[in-house]
């Protein structure tokens, strides 16, 4: 069982996000580079989130996406229960990129994909769905720089929550994501977050990533 306590970690906020699967498949395939070169989707799992603000819901995930880049976790994207995931790969890999469809880049860089189911019985958290807050977890300074500007992505896109780019820093807030799937055990910390000040979207900082001492 391999360790993650970091990672480039997306959120999926409500059914059927496509912005989230879009941005999360063409992230870093600017330049006809290519960020990963396979992808394995993890049916009925439970990613358990917890968030020591009680005003702040961001419900447990039963779906997930695992991005490897030569057999070394790189990307992780949570989903949720009732999200078509299939169809939401579909219209992220028919999405143009330079004039070309994103599924033809993976095409030509031989990005292979997988798909487990682990048949877990869903654990439900006490946040509520209809209150979920849009969250951009964060681990590097150039996402970051992007993220407080509304964007999803690292690399130039239009994909992104652009409700309000006015951050408030919370210094002492406490988000946890625990998945365990068939290869591996995520657990990402963050200790600190922004929220922006219609509380639409939340910026947590990874605890042992790039952007703290301990990363």
């Amino acid at each position: 069982m391999l360790d993650i306590n970091s990672i480039d970690l997306w959120t999926e906020q409500k059914l059927n996000h496509y912005e989230c699967f879009n941005g999360c498949f063409v992230d870093g395939f600017e330049n006809n580079k290519a960020p990963f070169n396979e992808y394995k989707v993890v049916k009925n799992c439970n990613c358990i989130i917890t968030c020591d603000n009680k005003n702040i819901n961001i419900t447990n995930k039963h779906n997930a996406i695992v991005f490897y880049k030569k057999g070394i976790p790189v990307r992780l994207m949570v989903v949720n229960k009732n999200t078509d995931v299939e169809k939401c790969i579909e219209v992220a890999l028919n999405q143009f990129v330079n004039n070309k469809q994103l599924k033809e880049l993976y095409v030509k860089h031989k990005i292979k994909n997988s798909t487990i189911n682990l048949n877990q019985k869903p654990i439900i958290n006490s946040a509520d769905f209809a209150k979920e807050i849009d969250v951009g977890s964060c681990d590097r300074w150039n996402l970051l720089y992007n993220m407080l500007k509304g964007s999803y992505t690292e690399s130039e896109s239009t994909y992104g929550n652009f409700g309000s780019c006015n951050y408030e820093f919370l210094p002492n807030l406490n988000v946890k994501y625990d998945l365990i799937t068939n290869a591996e055990h995520f657990l990402i910390n963050h200790k600190c977050a922004f929220i922006n000040d219609i509380a639409s979207r939340l910026v947590p900082v990874q605890e042992n990533s790039k952007l703290t001492t301990k990363g």
